[in-house]
């Protein structure tokens, strides 16, 4: 009969994993960053020659809401490792949060982080300066996947706060029967 150490009981044990794991965090490291911020600002520019009927649209604002929060995790589970970043292009990463904060205005969702984590992190303050969490300072940011083809991109001034999400037919589908997305305007007020 084999036996094994407490440890290793322990830490295969559904429980012990989701008791350990830390809480969402800032990116600290300036190449993890740069990597995730890089892949962001191609997905933002890739906006101008998508047609917009290739896009769902939504008001930036709803990253603050728990339905949209299950979107972004419903579609990286559908489409991928369940794993996602949100990375903030603007106010500017380097000269402003990084500059005061000594971190990086991004995160990485694991597949084990709950919803509350994720709740968290985007109401986080940086340090002594509520202002400035992520879900209420940041004026463009994108969702991307770790490992996936689809993408959410927002601008609170593109139009009063327009959003996009755009990928791969199936992960339109998913998003469309799991989310209330504006209908596509004629014209849209987004980059172009």
């Amino acid at each position: 009969m084999r036996t094994t150490s407490l440890p290793d009981r322990i830490g295969t044990s559904p429980d012990f994993v989701s008791f350990t794991m830390s809480n969402i965090d800032f990116i600290h490291d300036r190449e993890t960053f740069t990597l995730f911020w890089q892949r962001a600002r191609e997905c933002a520019e890739k906006l101008a020659v998508i047609p917009a009927s290739d896009l769902l649209h939504f008001d930036s604002s709803n990253i603050g809401t728990q339905i949209f929060r299950d979107l972004i995790r419903g579609i990286a589970n559908f489409k991928g490792t369940g794993e996602f970043a949100v990375i903030v292009l603007n106010p500017d990463p380097f000269s402003y949060f990084h500059f005061h904060f000594g971190k990086y205005p991004g995160f990485i969702v694991k597949a084990y982080h709950s919803d509350e984590d994720l709740f968290e992190i985007l109401a986080q303050d940086p340090a002594d300066s509520p202002a400035d969490a992520i879900g209420f300072y940041s004026e463009q940011y994108v969702v991307l996947p770790v490992s996936s083809e689809w993408f959410i991109c927002a601008d609170r001034a593109w139009g009063g706060g327009t959003g996009f999400l755009t990928g791969p037919p199936d992960v339109m589908t998913f998003a469309r029967e799991s989310f209330a997305f504006y209908e596509n305007p004629d014209q849209r007020s987004g980059p172009a």
